[in-house]
């Protein structure tokens, strides 16, 4: 499956992954694959995906025919560039958007994190978006990163730290993560501070 997380600390934050593949019950790791990218670079903004392989070669190719549609300047923004690529995911893709009896909308069929210059948002299959204040996870290690990345937020001011150890929290536990560590930080403008 894969582990992704995002965590921000003071001016910083970092997006990071695991490195396994896995085809079923096999294991891919980056001994035997080439290429083992899970999170994207478009424009200023890290995109990182969990789930079907598939998924992701499918948006490296969206985003290289359609890169003035994809903007991830705000929560409305990414929702719409989902909308967007969702549309070009039934269309151009033949994607299946059943996953079960009882869903509320058409799945997109992945889920991601994402690392903005705005800030750091978590997309859903249904196109649920949410914005993050601190940290997050998103694969079949979430649990085993929320957990690290709740133990060390407050030791660590360094958020590298703090997503390498939910990485590899997970790697040593979960079947669907393995190290290496992929990461990828930002500078982030100061939060402004709201006074109600």
């Amino acid at each position: 499956m894969s582990t992704i997380v995002v965590v921000r600390k003071g001016n910083k934050a970092v997006i990071a992954a695991d490195s396994l593949f896995s085809q079923g019950s096999l294991k891919v790791t980056p001994n035997h694959k080439i290429n083992t990218q899970k999170i994207y670079k478009i424009n200023d903004t890290y995109i990182g995906f969990v789930g079907w392989t598939a998924m992701s070669v499918i948006f490296e190719n969206i985003a290289e025919k359609y890169p003035k549609h994809l903007k991830f300047g705000s929560r409305k923004e990414v929702f719409k560039t989902f909308l967007f690529l969702h549309a070009k995911l039934k269309s151009e893709y033949f994607i299946e958007t059943k996953e079960k009896d009882d869903q509320p909308v058409e799945s997109s069929q992945w889920d991601c994190l994402i690392l903005s210059p705005t800030g750091m948002y978590h997309v859903q299959s249904y196109r649920e978006v949410m914005e993050l204040q601190r940290f997050w996870a998103e694969g079949s290690g979430t649990r085993l990163a929320l957990g690290a990345m709740h133990a060390t937020y407050d030791l660590y001011d360094d958020p590298v730290k703090i997503a390498t150890a939910a990485i590899h929290a997970a790697s040593e536990f979960d079947d669907g993560t393995a190290l290496p560590v992929q990461i990828f930080s930002m500078e982030m403008p100061k939060k402004k501070i709201v006074i109600p």
